[in-house]
């Protein structure tokens, strides 16, 4: 395996906070599937651990990563940290009586391990094959709701927990919210509930109003005296902005500082993060979303930088701001069009966000393909803008590593 891509995926809770990340390795060529061949992850983790830093990949959180019977069998599990692992095998695998002695041995030693992707629920009929398993996968999209039902059932009588994976709605989260699953796994959060009387809250509204006054080139003074107006806004902004997140050599005091020290555009950028965290918050603490705000711009003015090394600071800002709106409309219950009148954008961003056109346009289809792993079409990107694989790891990796920092930074804004 000459190369590969690496990309990961959010395992949520119950409260739609980060458990953990599946960590997904696909291989140069398009139809090489590493997660699921016999060739997996020898390579692949020793990229992981040694080259790329577990630590950079996941953050804090727990990792699962898929391996195979001859990983165990050959004790290179022994070389991995069983603290930030999850170890997770197919259903196929756990028929093999020796490989389940095996696992039995390692979760005495502290590792743990999951049932991968169930689908057929009579392998846990199997005797013994549940005593190594802390947690199983269920493919929803494969099974129905009462069959679901039987296996959360069974597992929860075993203190074994489930992850519902592929979860593409809300109305497929809440069913499976319904049916007692424990984790979540999918892109849920992507469509959103578009209600056209749904207000917008007095406190969102002050935000964009401080947004709108920055894009406008305000005076510092007429910043300053609406930033002091709305002192809620501006306590929280302060005591995000100070947070290690952002490594200032020293701590911000003031607005005027703030203008000073960050720069209008920087300050308008965090205002719209601080939005998202605000109105993620009331919308029951989607925190998984605002961390793929954080990776959709550092992706965005990544690929700027990579295909277009001299571009100028205005350019940055741009795929920085196209790739923030581009999920504004998943925290508002009104049409996206609507909600960028509010924020009063060019028509060069209107229409990278909705026809996919001009630079800006095409690196939002860029960084769409490097989120969903699509291999393929990673290739063709690859080839055509004369990158590698390698350009794009560095890329993802820089854009996990920012979203790790962030994630820790959203403390800052809780409670």
């Amino acid at each position: 395996m000459d190369a590969f891509y690496i990309a990961r995926q959010p395992i949520m809770d119950r409260d739609n906070r980060v458990f953990a990340y599946e960590i997904l390795f696909r291989g140069h060529k398009p139809e090489e599937e590493i997660d699921t061949g016999t060739v997996m992850t020898a390579s692949a983790l020793n990229n992981l651990l040694n080259v790329i830093g577990v630590e950079n990949v996941i953050g804090q959180h727990l990792g699962f990563v898929k391996i195979t019977p001859l990983f165990v069998k050959r004790k290179l599990i022994e070389a991995l940290p069983k603290e930030r692992l999850v170890f997770a095998l197919f259903e196929e695998d756990l028929r093999d009586e020796e490989l389940i002695e095996a696992l039995k041995e390692y979760k005495k030693a502290g590792y743990t391990f999951a049932l991968n992707d169930l689908h057929d629920p009579s392998v846990l009929d199997i005797p013994h094959i549940l005593e190594p398993i802390d947690c199983i996968k269920i493919d929803h999209e494969a099974l129905d709701e009462e069959t679901i039902r039987r296996i959360v059932e069974t597992a929860r009588r075993q203190g074994i927990r489930t992850v519902c994976t592929k979860i593409e709605t809300r109305e497929a989260h809440k069913r499976m919210m319904e049916l007692g699953c424990d984790y979540f796994q999918g892109f849920f959060f992507k469509e959103p509930e578009v209600l056209e009387e749904y207000p917008i809250h007095a406190e969102t509204g002050a935000i964009l109003l401080l947004w709108n006054l920055i894009r406008n080139d305000a005076s510092t003074d007429e910043l300053v005296e609406a930033f002091e107006r709305e002192h809620t806004i501006t306590l929280q902004l302060l005591r995000f902005i100070n947070s290690p997140f952002f490594s200032l050599r020293q701590t911000v005091t003031s607005v005027r500082h703030l203008i000073t020290l960050l720069g209008r555009n920087q300050l308008s950028q965090w205002l719209l993060v601080m939005l998202f965290a605000k109105e993620t918050q009331k919308e029951g603490g989607n925190h998984p979303l605002v961390l793929m705000v954080i990776n959709r711009t550092e992706l965005m003015v990544g690929l700027l930088r990579l295909i277009e090394p001299d571009a100028p600071k205005s350019k940055e800002e741009t795929a920085y701001l196209v790739g923030m709106l581009s999920l504004i409309h998943l925290i508002f219950h009104r049409p996206p069009r609507e909600i960028l009148r509010h924020l009063h954008v060019s028509d060069e961003i209107e229409e990278a966000l909705f026809e996919g056109t001009g630079l800006y346009g095409q690196l939002l289809q860029m960084v769409r393909v490097i989120e969903n792993n699509d291999v393929r079409k990673l290739d063709r990107i690859v080839e055509s803008h004369h990158l590698s694989p390698e350009a794009i790891n560095r890329l993802s990796l820089e854009a996990m590593k920012k979203v790790n920092a962030f994630d820790e930074a959203l403390k800052t804004m809780e409670g």
